[in-house]
């Protein structure tokens, strides 16, 4: 199992014991790697080991069923997208000024935001964080595995967490100082 396959088995079984039940039942069955390289040949990005586990694992959330976008974070603020949704926002944003080209969309909060794979070097770039009301977006974690160990670590340490209204929550100031522990190379924890 890939270090990726673990944080992600970890991530499941931490939603598993929050009792995310929507959002669980909400996430849609793998595809095969070969689907994932040929969808994103359609928009001439690179595949990659790391997304063709994560897509493997879930090809992202189903929204079609959904009353409240907070019921389906993956973790706080942000949902899944499946292949299909993040290539239609690769499109939707291919000329926006505050785009760069190779900027896959893996992460949405509903509202604009994105956690992005920046495959416009390499296929094993590093993710941003692209805001939709600031013109820069800063790399917050070296690679996609990067960030699921950091996921996978905040939901262990008890920084992810049900508040009693039912949303997935976090202790921003704790998380902070744990993606700086497992990202130290990375400017953003660091400032």
């Amino acid at each position: 199992m890939t270090d990726l396959s673990s944080s992600l088995a970890t991530i499941e079984k931490a939603l598993e014991r929050l009792g995310r039940r929507v959002l669980l039942e909400s996430l849609q069955g793998g595809v095969p790697a070969e689907a994932v390289r040929s969808s994103l040949s359609t928009v001439d990005l690179p595949s990659s080991p790391e997304l063709e586990t994560l897509y493997g694992w879930k090809n992202g959330t189903s929204t079609a069923s959904v009353a409240a976008v907070d019921d389906i974070h993956l973790f706080p603020g942000f949902y899944l997208l499946s292949l299909e949704d993040a290539l239609a926002n690769y499109r939707a944003f291919a000329n926006d000024a505050r785009w760069t080209v190779g900027w896959l969309p893996l992460f949405a909060n509903g509202g604009g935001d994105f956690y992005v794979l920046d495959l416009s070097q390499a296929a094993t770039g590093p993710v941003r964080h692209f805001r939709i009301e600031e013109s820069e977006h800063p790399i917050e974690f070296g690679s996609l595995d990067a960030l699921t160990e950091t996921l996978a670590a905040a939901f262990n340490r008890g920084i992810f967490f049900v508040d009693p209204s039912g949303y997935l929550e976090m202790d921003d100031l704790v998380f902070a100082g744990v993606a700086a522990e497992l990202n130290p190379d990375i400017a953003w924890w660091r400032d």
